[in-house]
């Protein structure tokens, strides 16, 4: 399935999407209100769900939408500004939502937001809410919900554009992760073996590859001299027995993206766009490598793969 990066959203399209799913999984009768006159609601819908909580048990009543978007793709719905501060995103919004139970009779609220939610807050948040409130019921709606919701209406997406937001290349980035994780582990223990006759001897016809995949001689220079003092440690991390389940990762990754790639080829006016590109995916879907000590350490890994070919065409 692919995943949206939802934060890139601005507020009102973030309310858009979240009333397009209610209204497939509540009832084309979903209200939707301008901005600034919502008083604690985004949405309403008064009436039976389709199928919410599910098919055989839908929701009866009025139900107030409320959707609380965020540009952080790190935020999570047990960060203090969403759920433990006074002035929390959820402590602001109770007086709001009694409001609706004590004026408009509300009996369900639920809560969308781009935010990963764990296990526990997906109990604890809904209680704190119908505890303080008088609502029957209320339901927490994070990240994962909202994607498992585009998953069964794949039109949403197309309807809005969401596909827009999403890079053709796909991969799995979990695996790079661990591997560039663990390498910045062991980097003060792996021998430095570098020297300056290690200049691509083990890379055959460099030249005639970058011609074949039009990556610019001022885009190798920056290779050569930024990454390449790196690629003897990374190539002993990744030969090093006791990392084998690592460099598996490695190689699986590079294999989905030597693929992408190929597909993709012509998305990039340059192979030096389409490494940045890469690089820029790994950043943006891996908030732990953010700290700028495991930033460089992605980059030399990007380079690494073109420069060992295990991405980029050869021939």
């Amino acid at each position: 399935m692919p995943r949206y990066p939802l934060h890139e959203l601005n507020d009102e399209e973030f309310e858009d999407l979240v009333t397009r799913i209610c209204r497939k999984i509540l009832g084309a009768g979903t209200t939707s209100f301008e901005k600034g006159r919502d008083g604690g609601k985004d949405a309403k819908f008064v009436g039976t769900a389709n199928c919410f909580p599910s098919l055989t048990a839908p929701l009866s009543g009025t139900a107030v939408i409320q959707a609380k978007h965020t540009t952080d793709p790190t935020k999570s719905c047990t960060d203090n500004d969403f759920e433990k501060n006074k002035t929390s995103i959820l402590n602001e919004e109770i007086p709001k939502i009694k409001k609706q139970v004590d004026e408009e009779a509300a009996t369900h609220y639920l809560l969308f937001t781009n935010r990963k939610k764990t296990g526990g807050a997906e109990t604890s948040i809904p209680a704190k809410i119908m505890a303080e409130t008088g609502v029957n019921q209320a339901w927490l709606l994070g990240n994962k919900d909202i994607h498992d919701f585009l998953l069964d209406y794949p039109e949403i997406a197309n309807d809005i554009g969401l596909n827009r937001l999403r890079s053709p290349i796909l991969f799995t980035p979990d695996d790079i992760r661990e591997v560039v994780s663990e390498f910045f582990k062991q980097k003060g223990v792996i021998v430095q073996a570098f020297d300056s006759q290690h200049d691509f001897q083990n890379y055959p016809g460099i030249e005639k590859k970058n011609e074949i995949n039009n990556l610019s001689s001022r885009y190798f220079d920056y290779i050569q001299t930024d990454s390449l003092p790196w690629f003897t440690q990374v190539e002993s991390f990744l030969k090093n027995p006791r990392n084998a389940t690592l460099a598996d990762q490695y190689h699986a990754v590079a294999d989905e993206l030597k693929g992408q790639l190929i597909i993709h080829r012509d998305s990039f006016e340059t192979f030096d766009e389409a490494l940045e590109h890469v690089y820029q995916l790994i950043h943006e879907r891996s908030p732990e490598l953010r700290a700028a000590s495991h930033r460089r350490l992605v980059k030399i890994f990007v380079h690494y793969m073109y420069c060992d070919c295990d991405i980029g065409e050869k021939v």
